[in-house]
C-alpha cells in the first residue's frame, strides 16, 4: 500500500495530513465549557500535545501543552498580543504533585506546569495547598529555571507554612514595583533545599499581561 503520510505528497493533501495528526494523537476537539487538566482531566489519553480544544460555550480556544496521561490545557486567546490590540488577563497555572513530581533536594519542573510566553509580565498570583507538604528541615521556592529566578515567585519558605486547605501569596503582589517580567519563555519551577519532600500537592495560579 502506498505511503499516505504528508510527507509523501509533493502538495499538501488532506488525508494526508489528518493521518499525521491521528498518528500523533493530536486532535481538534470541542467541548461545552473550559477543559479540566492533569491526570483525570479531559481527553486524558485521547489528546496528545499540540492538540487543539475549542470551548463552544465561552468561545475560547485551548492547546494541550503537556502529555496524553496529563494533559495540560493552555488558553491560546487570554493574554493580550505583545503587538497590540485588545485582550485579558492570562492566567498560567501550575500543579506540584509528590506522587508525579517528587521532593528530592533540587529545582523541579513538575510535568504539569506550562510554557509561560518570553515578554510575558507577572502582575500577582496565589498559592492554593491541597496536601501538607512534608519533609524535615524542608524550604520550598518558586520560580523559573536556575539563578536568581529561581524565587522570583516565593522565597525559600520552611514547610511548616505549607498546610492544606491555606493560601500563600507570591512575590509579585499586583503593584508595580513587584511586577515580574520574563526575559526568556519559562516553565514555573520550585527548588527544595535543606530537606527532601515526602508528600504534598499545591497549585500556583499566577495573572499575567504579554509585554514585548
Amino acid at each position: 500500500m502506498p505511503e499516505s503520510r504528508i510527507g509523501a505528497f509533493a502538495k499538501l493533501n488532506v488525508w494526508g495530513m489528518i493521518k499525521d495528526l491521528l498518528n500523533n494523537n493530536v486532535g481538534i476537539l470541542t467541548l461545552s465549557g473550559p477543559p479540566v487538566g492533569g491526570t483525570s482531566g479531559s481527553f486524558v489519553g485521547k489528546a496528545g500535545p499540540g492538540s487543539l480544544l475549542i470551548d463552544y460555550l465561552n468561545a475560547v480556544l485551548y492547546i494541550n501543552t503537556g502529555t496524553l496521561a496529563s494533559p495540560i490545557w493552555s488558553n491560546m486567546g487570554s493574554a493580550v498580543s505583545a503587538l497590540g490590540g485588545l485582550g485579558s488577563i492570562g492566567n498560567a497555572k501550575m500543579t506540584y504533585d509528590f506522587a508525579v513530581d517528587g521532593g528530592a533536594i533540587s529545582t523541579i519542573t513538575p510535568t504539569n506546569s506550562p510554557t509561560i510566553p518570553l515578554g510575558a509580565i507577572i502582575l500577582g498570583g496565589v498559592i492554593d495547598i491541597t496536601t501538607t507538604l512534608t519533609g524535615a528541615a524542608n524550604t520550598t521556592a518558586l520560580g523559573f529555571g536556575s539563578g536568581a529566578q529561581v524565587a522570583a515567585l516565593k522565597a525559600a519558605t520552611a514547610v511548616a507554612s505549607w498546610t492544606a486547605g491555606t493560601t500563600l501569596v507570591l512575590i509579585p503582589i499586583f503593584t508595580s514595583a513587584t511586577y515580574y517580567k520574563l526575559t526568556a519563555a519559562a516553565r514555573m519551577t520550585m527548588t527544595i533545599a535543606a530537606g527532601a519532600l515526602t508528600a504534598g500537592r499545591f497549585d500556583v495560579n499566577i495573572a499575567y499581561v504579554q509585554g514585548n
